[in-house]
């Protein structure tokens, strides 16, 4: 019969009672070497949970908290396949997230009923989230509470939000506040990035920016992406803090080094601007193309963009169009315009002006000044569509309205010789108020316009 703290049993108590086998060499000159062996499963385990969410020595590091419950489970560790079924959702295909709770579940309600720290926090994390029971805060503050009350620092960063937002218990911001703060002198880097969050809006606290700021720092420097996207805003805009540029991309560096997308994407733009000490567009580049392969629609249309033009990268047309109908199929309103353009060019795709038109209407649809205005000309000379000068006025309109230029002329035009509107009569007063609006905007057929009407009334005086 084996222990009860045996590996195959899971734990008993966690992090007590773990042992590693010594073994004693004798050395030449005399005295002795002591070999310590790899740690057990257990330790495997409390490693990793420390690594998932930082500890107070432990910065967050959850790729190698996944590395080091793999080798427990693998050890028939039920802790560690408990973890793996239950906090890896990210991590682990469902199938086999699945089979680690079939391992684990009868350990998980047989420890728990025993206040065991670790199960009661699984236990509360299945009722929390509603896997594999009917989900309920009540029941999920309680297991949490059995294990916040050993310490442990994951069932106490739980309850902090639960006490914030009134989750299974009454909304308490003290309480909140309270368990934030004990999981987070423990090292928890959530629990640091909460707490930052408290101070900074005034929840259960009074409002510290300077406390906050440290808290924020803590949970960043060791590992947390929120506190790390947090300091970037922080130090950009000087929100809270003294402004730098140098500082604000630092963070954003170590948020897009995690895999933060959006700072990815950022980072793009502060090498492409020069804000990252100097303009540098390979690098600008190669961080949109990291946020563009995350999805961010923004990095697709600048990487597409970026491609078309060979601007930090090779010249490529038909990488360009890939990239923009990534976009494109997100609803970017530029990149839908873009693409119309690389249609109606046979740029990188066979040349296809129906093409072009649908996905200038889409642009036009969702505001896209350039491409109303492309749209406008193309119902007012019937090219690929019917034509129709109402039709073309109203895109000219919408697209005049957010100051595109061409369609401030081109709608000057239009009302200087009355066509699209009710009754085709003439406005010269619109049409000159229009023309001295898109001259102001750099359109030069405009100001030449404006010239000539200036000249027919000298001569008429």
């Amino acid at each position: 019969m084996k222990k009860p703290n045996d590996e195959n049993s899971g734990f008993s108590k966690a992090g007590k009672g773990s042992k590693r086998q010594q073994l004693s060499k004798s050395l030449p000159g005399g005295g002795k070497l002591t070999l310590v062996t790899a740690p057990d499963s257990e330790e495997h385990f409390l490693r990793a949970m420390e690594l998932r969410r930082g500890g107070e020595d432990t910065a967050m590091d959850e790729n190698a908290a996944v590395e080091l419950l793999v080798q427990a489970a693998g050890k028939q560790h039920l802790g560690a396949s408990a973890a793996i079924a239950l906090l890896c959702e990210a991590k682990f295909p469902q199938e086999v997230r699945e089979e680690h709770f079939r391992k684990a579940r009868p350990w998980i309600e047989k420890q728990s009923k025993s206040r065991d720290e670790w199960a009661s926090v699984f236990m509360g994390t299945m009722f929390f989230d509603g896997q594999h029971v009917k989900q309920s805060y009540e029941k999920a503050a309680r297991y949490f509470q059995v294990a916040a009350d050993q310490g442990n620092s994951c069932a106490q960063g739980f309850l902090g939000y639960m006490y914030s937002v009134g989750h299974g218990v009454l909304e308490n911001r003290q309480a909140a506040v309270n368990y934030y703060r004990a999981a987070s002198e423990k090292g928890h880097v959530v629990a640091q990035f909460d707490l930052g969050v408290c101070y900074t809006k005034g929840r259960g606290v009074p409002k510290d920016k300077k406390e906050a700021v440290r808290w924020f720092t803590l949970a960043a420097e060791r590992g947390d992406i929120h506190a790390q996207v947090m300091l970037a805003k922080m130090y950009t805009t000087g929100n809270m803090i003294a402004q730098s540029d140098q500082k604000a991309v630092e963070w954003m560096k170590r948020a897009a080094d995690n895999g933060h997308a959006m700072s990815q994407f950022d980072l793009g733009i502060c090498h492409l601007n020069g804000l990252a000490d100097h303009q540098n567009y390979p690098v600008a580049m190669k961080w949109f193309r990291k946020a563009a392969e995350a999805g961010v629609a923004q990095a697709q249309l600048d990487l597409g963009i970026g491609c078309a033009l060979g601007l930090g990268v090779p010249k490529d047309v038909y990488q360009s169009v890939y990239w923009l109908r990534m976009a494109a199929d997100q609803d970017n309103a530029a990149a839908q315009y873009n693409l119309g353009r690389m249609y109606e060019h046979g740029l990188g795709i066979d040349q296809d002006v129906e093409e072009a038109i649908t996905w200038y209407r889409k642009a036009a649809e969702r505001g896209n000044s350039r491409a109303q205005t492309n749209l406008g000309l193309r119902y007012a000379h019937g090219t690929g569509v019917v034509k129709n000068v109402r039709r073309a006025s109203k895109w000219f309109e919408r697209a005049a309205e957010q100051g595109d230029a061409r369609a401030q002329y081109n709608l000057g035009v239009m009302r200087q010789n009355g066509w699209g509107t009710w009754g085709d009569s003439a406005n010269t007063a619109d049409a000159k108020t229009l023309f001295e609006a898109a001259s102001r905007n750099g359109n030069r057929r405009a100001t030449a316009v404006l010239a000539k009407m200036a000249r027919e009334v000298a001569a008429e005086a």
